[in-house]
């Protein structure tokens, strides 16, 4: 038989949080096939000074995901000692302003977001999807939430494979 895909609803969650978590799984499943197993110098290079780099875009994915789980839904406080090792501060997305990422291997990228998805869903486990949260200037459900947090993952991931396409068109090596 062929592969079989589904996104059922994660078990012991709301159905609907539970439909849009699956929905997360399966599109960092996608981005981390299709990203490979890059280098840690491929991790670490930016196209430009201060530009993306694959690295600088996991660490975002995580740090995005803690904040709006954990920091915003749940309420919860988040170890300095993260924010610092996922460049929270440094990073100014809407400036177009990326760090240099740790010079680690992808696998301690995958491990680092592995313990964090898993803490962040156990954070939202026992939120209705409908409870209404007041931000700055808008109001949020956690379906939103959530919805907005696979778009995200999709999003920059997608952005991660392609500069590691990048890398390898270019033949680029160690700087």
């Amino acid at each position: 038989m062929e592969t079989h895909y589904d996104v059922a609803p994660l078990v012991n969650f709301h159905p609907e949080t539970g439909l849009l978590l699956a929905a997360l799984n399966d599109s960092t499943r996608e981005w981390i096939g299709e990203l490979e197993t890059p280098s840690i110098d491929a991790i670490v290079w930016q196209p430009w000074p201060n530009s993306y780099s694959i690295g600088a875009l996991l660490c975002h994915i995580i740090d995005v995901e803690a904040y709006w789980f954990e920091t915003f839904a749940a309420n919860h406080e988040r170890d300095p000692e993260e924010l610092r090792v996922l460049l929270s501060e440094e990073t100014k997305q809407d400036d177009g302003i990326w760090p240099t990422p740790p010079a680690e291997p992808i696998e301690w990228y995958f491990e680092f977001h592995k313990r964090v998805r898993t803490r962040s869903y156990e954070a939202i486990r026992n939120i209705d999807p409908t409870k209404v949260y007041e931000g700055r200037r808008a109001s949020f459900t956690l379906r939103w939430i959530v919805a907005h947090v696979v778009e995200h993952d999709s999003y920059h991931g997608g952005q991660a494979v392609l500069i590691h396409e990048m890398w390898k068109k270019m033949g680029l090596r160690a700087l």
